[in-house]
């Protein structure tokens, strides 16, 4: 897959197959995140990827937590498409099905640069969106929990010596093949 084409197709995924990814495979997409740019080169980054069944459930029981404060924005940003909000509240209650979770952190608890430490994070996630769907493995970059103020639950479990939590990545073979929602005009000017 060339990088316009995974660039073009690449979806979020709400619903995976539960067959496991490889662990080299897993091992690539990762190493693809630490490759991203960064802020001068600081590398801001850390990421949990979470796949037992036992620690899956406590990121589930968490996310029950997520759903019940995210409602009301859901239901607002869906007000003409109301299905959406019991859509997106499965999705982030079951994960979907997804087989792998990573949780991506900022390395430490205070940077100078915290705006250019969270774009360096936002930066090696989209390289793992795409990485994962060179390889035919779906995702789904979700910032509802850090939004909704469950980072700190997430850090403490899981990464307590890290800094803050900043999102949460779906990992898994798709079960779905979702379209292109429609792009919108005028979000680019060539000058």
């Amino acid at each position: 897959m060339n990088t316009m084409e995974a660039l073009l197709t690449r979806r979020s995924i709400r619903r995976y197959k539960p067959d496991p990814i490889p662990a080299q495979d897993l091992r690539e997409i990762l190493a693809a995140g630490a490759a991203a740019p960064s802020a001068v080169n600081m590398q801001h980054w850390y990421f949990v990827a979470v796949q037992s069944p036992e620690a899956m459930q406590e990121i589930k029981d968490i996310m029950g937590g997520v759903v019940d404060k995210f409602r009301p924005v859901l239901e607002e940003r869906f007000s003409r498409n109301p299905e959406q909000v019991g859509i997106t509240n499965r999705f982030m209650s079951t994960l979907g099905g997804a087989p792998v979770c990573l949780l991506a952190f900022l390395l430490k608890p205070d940077y100078p640069d915290r705006d250019g430490a969270m774009q360096s994070v936002s930066a090696a996630i989209e390289n793992v969106l795409l990485a994962a769907w060179d390889k035919g493995i779906g995702s789904c970059w979700m910032s509802a929990p850090q939004r909704m103020g469950f980072g700190p639950a997430f850090q403490a479990r899981f990464a307590p010596d890290k800094g803050e939590f900043v999102a949460m990545i779906t990992l898994g073979y798709p079960d779905q093949q979702p379209k292109m929602p429609p792009r919108r005009d005028g979000r680019y000017l060539i000058i």
